[in-house]
């Protein structure tokens, strides 16, 4: 990969900084976008073993809405950021 420099005289800095961070956003947006059509789903079992809890215990929390759970045909998913953001519900202290 080639190194470019980029070398700015006689400007100040309120020039350039508004379109450095329109820059910036556009970029995370666009990392944001890719990250959620990436989701990871995980099947009964990977989530399971994930939570070391049996299938049965997993079925009672998806029926009780605890972790969410999808449907795709015949097969249930469940989306891994969920998965954690559940845990970190269940482990807040009240």
């Amino acid at each position: 990969m080639k190194k470019q420099i980029l070398q700015i005289e006689n400007t100040q800095s309120s020039d350039f900084i508004p379109e450095i961070v329109l820059q910036l956003k556009r970029a995370l947006d666009d990392d944001n976008k890719n990250n959620i059509d990436s989701e990871k789903l995980l099947t009964r079992e990977e989530t399971a073993e994930m939570l070391s809890i049996s299938l049965v215990t997993l079925w009672k929390y998806s029926k009780d809405n605890i972790i969410p759970a999808y449907r795709i045909g015949t097969k249930v998913r469940y989306k891994e950021s969920e998965i954690l953001l559940a845990l970190k519900k269940m482990n807040q202290f009240k």
